[in-house]
């Protein structure tokens, strides 16, 4: 989900545990050696994140505290959305799991068997799933039916290629934006019927972030970073400094962005204009593949105040804070 709101309040607070802890990130949760999470979504206080042999961690406090529920598989869970009436969650052999919430999830028929590594809600009921070989699978209710979309690869691509999908975005006026190898990042006004190519290059994009003002970046492999200004009808590079591989993106309309991955955390406090890179134990001996923000209320004396937190997930099944 796509929070657009920073407390200043929240800022300081994390800014100060930054500070006390000299680490940029905070640890939340802890999971096994072996574990795993791919992503993480919040609607309100209630946080999903999804990973490794169907481990499924949910939150009911914006983020503070994660407790696992029943695994809905045994299959990696690779992606998770979610809005106040749906959850999608998507995975290896083209899986995917619907319902209310995540009590309620329950397979749902694949019109796939490719992997499916990520997923996007839109308040219409549309949903989008994308993954390798150049799976696309759309439901027009909420998740609950899908079908197949054969993109002409041989038009969009000039090797013809099934481009590895790794990520999708649904604006608010319902248009698709898709994002994978080859730089590409593909778009929909029609709901997947029809598809035009908005951006082509070398390195693999591995997931985007466009907000309802039609600001937006999209990240990938060796320090790529691409903007948006215009809902995704452009992109332009973004000099980084960074050789890492990039994972997940998100960003406020205050300017404040953020790209996790690989050994590697890059910040801008300009709306991408500058960027620098973040160091610390907790960055360099770990990955991290998603990111999504939460909101934590704390009650006080005249009322109640809500914080804006940023979280990443990634190895170990850690979950982490990113203070400011």
């Amino acid at each position: 989900m796509r929070w657009l709101m920073t407390c200043a309040l929240a800022a300081l607070a994390a800014g100060a545990a930054a500070n006390r802890s000299g680490e940029v990130l905070s640890l939340v949760r802890a999971g096994l050696p072996h574990d795993a999470l791919y992503d993480l979504a919040f609607v309100g206080p209630t946080g999903l994140a999804v990973g490794h042999h169907g481990l499924l961690l949910l939150s009911e406090d914006g983020g503070e505290a994660w407790r696992a529920i029943e695994p809905i598989s045994e299959a990696a869970m690779l992606a998770v959305d979610a809005n106040q009436e749906r959850v999608v969650v998507v995975g290896q052999q083209g899986r995917i799991f619907s319902g209310t919430d995540a009590s309620t999830l329950s397979a749902v028929e694949s019109p796939t068997t490719e992997r499916l590594l990520s997923v996007a809600l839109h308040e219409s009921g549309l949903a989008v799933a994308v993954g390798g070989f150049g799976a696309v699978v759309i439901s027009e209710d909420g998740g609950a039916t899908w079908e197949a979309r054969h993109l002409d690869w041989i038009e969009l691509q000039p090797e013809g290629l099934e481009a590895h999908l790794y990520g999708v975005s649904i604006s608010d006026d319902g248009e698709i934006l898709i994002c994978g190898e080859f730089a590409m990042i593909l778009a929909s006004g029609d709901r997947g019927q029809t598809w035009q190519v908005r951006h082509r290059g070398d390195a693999s994009l591995f997931a985007m972030h466009v907000d309802g003002q039609g600001s937006g970046f999209a990240i990938g492999q060796e320090g790529t970073v691409l903007r948006t200004r215009d809902a995704g009808a452009t992109w332009q590079p973004l000099a980084t400094g960074s050789r890492a591989n990039l994972l997940d993106v998100w960003h406020s309309k205050e300017g404040e962005v953020v790209a996790i991955g690989i050994r590697a955390l890059l910040r801008s406090r300009d709306h991408g204009q500058t960027w620098a890179s973040v160091g610390g134990r907790a960055v360099e001996r770990s990955w991290y593949a998603a990111l999504a923000p939460g909101i934590v209320k704390n009650n006080l004396e005249n009322g109640t105040l809500q914080e804006q937190r940023v979280y990443a997930a990634g190895e170990r099944g850690s979950i982490v804070t990113v203070n400011q």
